[in-house]
């Protein structure tokens, strides 16, 4: 977000703190200390920053791009599945502390997002039914959701077809295999995110959703 005249604070999940903002000072001039770019979403980073505890706002001392996402860069869905996950972690994340597994798992998801030539239109699917995992509401199968989103009201179930594809996301190594159609797609995300707010109630509205659903479909 945009600090001032000049400056911007960013939100970046780090290795060794885990969630930190940070206030990046002169990215807005003509002559930045780091180009902005550097900050887009879910760009991989290696820092060097200043830390004091009880302190909201970070400081970088130096950054460069720690692995080029030159394949999302010029892919228009890559780059629209990127904002939207960016957005989601944004919802989802609140860890303060170190968290080496949910670190490792965002950043080969990146890079695997970036590495993929083909198959990658439900990405973002099978990333948010694993990122479930690290957040502490894992399931291994489409009923366990189910079966939760029948606490609420409504009609938040899935129909046998769509548990099918549900179950076949939930093993990354079947994934070659699945075909979505638009409405099938959209009813999957919906109930995973309805799932998400059972744990999350702070989740709220994605704003991306509706360009990921125009573009990535």
């Amino acid at each position: 977000m945009r600090y001032r005249e000049t400056s911007i604070i960013v939100k970046i999940f780090t290795e060794t703190f885990g969630l930190q903002s940070y206030l990046v000072k002169g990215v807005r001039t003509k002559k930045p200390t780091f180009t902005i770019a550097l900050f887009q979403p879910l760009t991989l980073l290696d820092m060097v920053a200043y830390h004091k505890k009880q302190t909201a706002l970070q400081y970088i001392a130096e950054v460069k791009c720690h692995h080029p996402l030159d394949s999302i860069l010029r892919d228009i869905k890559k780059a629209t599945i990127t904002v939207f996950l960016a957005e989601f972690l944004t919802k989802t994340i609140r860890e303060e502390e170190k968290n080496t597994s949910l670190f490792e798992f965002l950043f080969q998801a990146v890079i695997a997002l970036n590495d993929q030539t083909t198959g990658y239109d439900f990405f973002h699917l099978t990333f948010i039914l694993k990122l479930c995992r690290y957040l502490g509401f894992g399931i291994n199968t489409a009923e366990e959701m189910s079966h939760q989103l029948q606490q609420l009201p409504g009609d938040c179930g899935f129909s046998r077809y769509e548990k099918k594809i549900l179950n076949k996301l939930l093993k990354p190594h079947d994934n070659h295999t699945i075909t979505l159609n638009k409405i099938t797609g959209r009813k999957l995300m919906k109930g995973i995110i309805k799932f998400y707010q059972l744990h999350i109630d702070t989740l709220g509205e994605l704003k991306s959703l509706k360009i990921l659903q125009v573009i990535a479909e």
